[in-house]
């Protein structure tokens, strides 16, 4: 399940937005969050828009909503 899900990745040079924030991964890689919630990536979306993840899993994944 987890690899159909990739964190969305971040530098050590992206600077917070509003409620957008970097968090450091267990790996030491940077991920982009939302209210300390880290974002991911499902691996069916392929253009800018889908959203085919949201609601996946009986509910459990959906969409980020700023």
């Amino acid at each position: 399940l987890l690899e159909q899900w990739a964190p969305v990745p971040a530098s050590q040079l992206d600077l917070p937005v509003g409620d957008f924030m970097t968090i450091a991964r267990a790996d030491g890689a940077n991920q982009w969050a939302y209210k300390g919630k880290p974002l991911y990536i499902w691996v069916k979306d392929q253009k800018p828009g889908d959203k085919t993840g949201d609601g996946f899993l009986n509910g459990a994944w959906h969409v980020a909503k700023p």
